[in-house]
């Protein structure tokens, strides 16, 4: 009896190890939404990642959808675990990943005018761009512009559209999404892939964030490895292409 109370015992003292194992681990994110990349309805080719680096159940996704600024200041404040689309130079106080996530490619929207005489990126210079708030994409280039960033595309486009800027950098599925809302017909012109951008994922650097991307390197440099990356990042292009035909 005593032998059968002391095993009793002993199991009754491991049953909460034992739930505590059995439950995921929360892996927050905070990201802005891009279009086939990371979509409000946590598809596309970042969550593809992370869905095989972070599955479930050991792992569970908090994800957080907020203008990229607000990503970026949660990470380097340490209130959210990882943001993605990070540049090397965003951040001083996040961790980036080991390897890269992809190359990025940035489109620029251009007045008529300045469409009719362009010749590549150094067209932009000295000319009015814009991008969005935290973009940083007047570091990607030493072509001189009058580059200033804003929290509201809308605002830029129809600056655009007037005629009171000269360019707007993003990503042509995000600036297509604002034509219906513009005040006045579209009239600039968007030429694609001219501005390149190794990618990353930034983690928090606390003691869990650390955890997160050694696991996240050592799980991604295994995609990298076996092919996967490249796969799902030219389904993703392919996808672009396609839906662009339509």
């Amino acid at each position: 009896m005593r032998r059968f109370f002391a095993i009793f015992c002993l199991l009754l003292a491991m049953l909460p190890v034992s739930i505590y194992a059995a439950q995921p681990i929360v892996v927050n994110v905070a990201t802005a939404s891009w279009e086939d990349f990371a979509n409000r309805d946590e598809t596309g080719y970042y969550f593809e990642l992370l869905q095989r680096i972070f599955p479930e159940p050991e792992w569970q996704l908090k994800v957080q959808f907020m203008p990229f600024a607000r990503s970026l200041y949660l990470v380097e404040h340490n209130r959210t675990d990882i943001t993605l689309s990070v540049y090397k130079g965003d951040t001083k106080k996040a961790l980036l990943t080991e390897n890269t996530v992809e190359v990025d490619s940035i489109d620029v929207a251009v007045t008529p005018e300045l469409a009719a005489t362009w010749t590549g990126l150094e067209s932009l210079s000295h000319k009015r761009v814009q991008a969005m708030l935290a973009y940083r994409y007047n570091m990607l280039t030493p072509v001189p512009m009058y580059y200033e960033e804003s929290s509201d595309m809308l605002t830029m486009l129809n600056s655009l559209n007037a005629g009171r800027i000269d360019a707007v950098l993003d990503y042509k599925p995000n600036l297509l999404m604002y034509v219906p809302k513009l005040k006045a017909p579209q009239n600039f012109v968007i030429i694609q892939g001219v501005l390149k951008a190794e990618t990353y994922f930034a983690f928090a650097n606390t003691e869990k964030g650390q955890m997160l991307k050694q696991h996240f390197d050592l799980a991604h440099k295994r995609l990298i490895d076996s092919g996967e990356q490249d796969r799902l990042y030219l389904e993703t292009l392919e996808k672009r292409r396609v839906d662009g035909e339509k």
